[in-house]
């Protein structure tokens, strides 16, 4: 009997999944412009799953190995790995160039390069506009993103805020499937 119901689970939990049987996933190159650090280039992985054909719900994450600050009075290195989840909604989604927007949410994984300062993860948000471009399966994107993300660092007893707000530009390619 119990061999039953764990068929009819997987079935149902097999139906249930048909909308994301369509999906992508892409590699990428970044840049990142923040306001209270400098500037950082980085690479990333994105996955979606479409829901219907103009909206999909997509995750990435990007690793930004090099910023520098000047904050405390002391110039540091910074890491910094976005990670996001959010809809994206396609205009055109059928079309040989589709431009889209999108928002969503971020956790940010920061560390620094100095063991005696120490930097908060964070959260934030992002919005995003951008266009693909190519084939039903291989297609590449272009998008600019305004991340917001503002966290606290501390050096013994000093505290300080860093804000890194700013614009973000990524280019790469998306592999589509079950469309």
């Amino acid at each position: 009997m119990n061999w039953k119901k764990i068929v009819v689970c997987t079935t149902a939990a097999l139906f249930f999944t048909v909308p994301s049987w369509a999906g992508s996933f892409g590699v990428y190159g970044a840049y990142w412009d923040s306001n209270d650090a400098s500037s950082s280039w980085g690479g990333g992985a994105r996955v979606g799953f479409s829901f219907v054909k103009f909206l999909e719900l997509e995750f990435h994450g990007t690793y930004y190995p090099d910023f520098g600050a000047d904050i405390l009075g002391s110039s540091i290195d910074i890491t910094a790995t976005p990670v996001d989840g959010g809809l994206k909604f396609n205009i055109l989604p059928d079309k040989a160039f589709n431009p889209y927007v999108g928002a969503g949410t971020s956790y940010y994984f920061m560390d620094t390069s100095d063991g005696s300062i120490e930097i908060d993860n964070s959260t934030g948000w992002y919005g995003e506009a951008g266009l693909d471009f190519g084939g039903d399966n291989a297609r590449f994107f272009v998008e600019a993103v305004w991340r917001v993300m503002d966290t606290s660092l501390s050096v013994g007893s000093a505290d300080a805020d860093a804000d890194f707000d700013g614009v973000t530009g990524q280019v790469g390619i998306n592999w589509t499937w079950g469309k």
